[in-house]
Parts: structure tokens; C-alpha cells; sequence
């Protein structure tokens, strides 16, 4: 019994081959404006993004060691560096021999509030850059607001302590130029 025990823990902590993770802050620049009050080349909220890597072996599949998300969250970060964690409701990754690319969707439908979100962010090998699309209608003052605004960005990879540091939207930008 203990012999069997022991082989399944072995199995268990070898199936994790090690693990990574990725802090990223993106600079969304507002590229197009189809509804709203909002004004192209406008800066939103930061958009960042932490994700925990692992390498997996699924026999199943292949005899190589595969990538797979273990952790993921993504923030707002308003101007003054505070970050909101936001959840969307489908994310896709995949990975290819030297691109990544995370696909994020959500959507809400209240009586008096709609939204759809989309966000993309990539991995071209060399630089990640982000883009997404917002979609809104809310009844405010007993009429329909409506906005609908494409935005892309430059995302910045961040060591573990940059991510967690407090900076706010402007001071980033600085920091990046």
C-alpha cells in the first residue's frame, strides 16, 4: 500500500515539469470611436495581465511535455495605479513554437445594461501588444447611452515586484517612453 501511495505522488509532483509566470501591463490608445463621447488616441485604463505557466505531461497526447495555464487574472489599472481585477467569461491560449496569444470575451446582459468585451493580447516573439473592443448600451436619465470604441496598445512585460508596485497610468507611460 505505502508503495502505491508513493508511486502516486511521484506521478503526481513529476506530471508539473516547472512552472512560469508572466506579469504584463498594456497601454490601450483608443484606434477607433463608433459610438460614444469617447475621442481617438485617447489613453483607457491600463489593461495587465498575470499568468501562472506549467508544463505538463498528458500521455495521452504526446510524449512532450505540454504548456497549460494553471493561473490567470486581469486588472483594470485606474489612473491613480489601483488595479480591479476584471473576469471575462471565455479565455483561449495558444501557443506555437515562438508566438502566444490569450483571447479574452465577455458579455453582460441586464435589463438596463449590455455589454460585450473582447481583448487580445499577443506574443509575436519579439514585443506583446494587446487590442480589444467595447461595446456598450446603459439607460441613463431615461435615455439609451450607447458606446462602441476599438483600442490597441504596447504591452510591457514586468518582473513580479514591478506588478505588484503601485504606479499610476501617466507615471507608467513615462516610465516606458
Amino acid at each position: 500500500m505505502k508503495k502505491i501511495l508513493l508511486s502516486i505522488l511521484i506521478l503526481t509532483l513529476t506530471n508539473v515539469v516547472n512552472a512560469e509566470e508572466l506579469y504584463l501591463r498594456c497601454i490601450p490608445k483608443i484606434t477607433q470611436v463608433k459610438a460614444g463621447d469617447y475621442v481617438e488616441g485617447d489613453i483607457l485604463w491600463h489593461r495587465a495581465l498575470y499568468v501562472k505557466f506549467e508544463k505538463e505531461f498528458d500521455l495521452t497526447k504526446s510524449n512532450e511535455p505540454e504548456t497549460v495555464i494553471s493561473k490567470i487574472k486581469t486588472y483594470l489599472i485606474d489612473l491613480k495605479g489601483k488595479k480591479d481585477k476584471t473576469n471575462y467569461d471565455k479565455i483561449w491560449y495558444k501557443e506555437t513554437s515562438n508566438t502566444k496569444s490569450f483571447d479574452f470575451e465577455d458579455s453582460v446582459e441586464l435589463k438596463k445594461f449590455i455589454s460585450f468585451t473582447t481583448m487580445n493580447i499577443n506574443f509575436d516573439g519579439a514585443s506583446w501588444v494587446g487590442s480589444g473592443n467595447i461595446s456598450q448600451k446603459k439607460i441613463e436619465n431615461d435615455a439609451v447611452q450607447e458606446s462602441n470604441i476599438s483600442w490597441f496598445g504596447k504591452c510591457y512585460e514586468l518582473t513580479k515586484k514591478q506588478f505588484k508596485k503601485r504606479i499610476g497610468n501617466r507615471e507608467f507611460e513615462k516610465s516606458v517612453e
